[in-house]
């Protein structure tokens, strides 16, 4: 049996980031550079701006069997000077 919301799926993922900023101080993104991470963290740095929490601390870890367009793209938001 499913059971509805009142609020969609994005409602809800923005609510539980702003839990986050809620009850801690330092709030830090696992990213992979996947699909998953990368909704993740721009989720996160859109809430972020909205409350002045910016950089977001991010963390990457390389398991050196990564392809290379996803280092790539991992770079280039490491450049991101919304993150940290």
């Amino acid at each position: 049996m499913k059971i509805y919301l009142k609020q969609n799926v994005l409602e809800a993922a923005k609510e539980r980031i702003n839990y986050l900023f809620d009850e801690f101080e330092e709030v830090c993104v696992g990213f992979s550079g996947g699909k998953d991470s990368c909704v993740v963290l721009n989720l996160t740095l859109e809430v972020a701006a909205e409350r002045g929490r910016l950089p977001i601390k991010v963390m990457y870890i390389d398991q050196e069997a990564e392809w290379e367009n996803v280092t790539s793209y991992v770079r280039t938001v490491m450049d991101d000077p919304r993150v940290d």
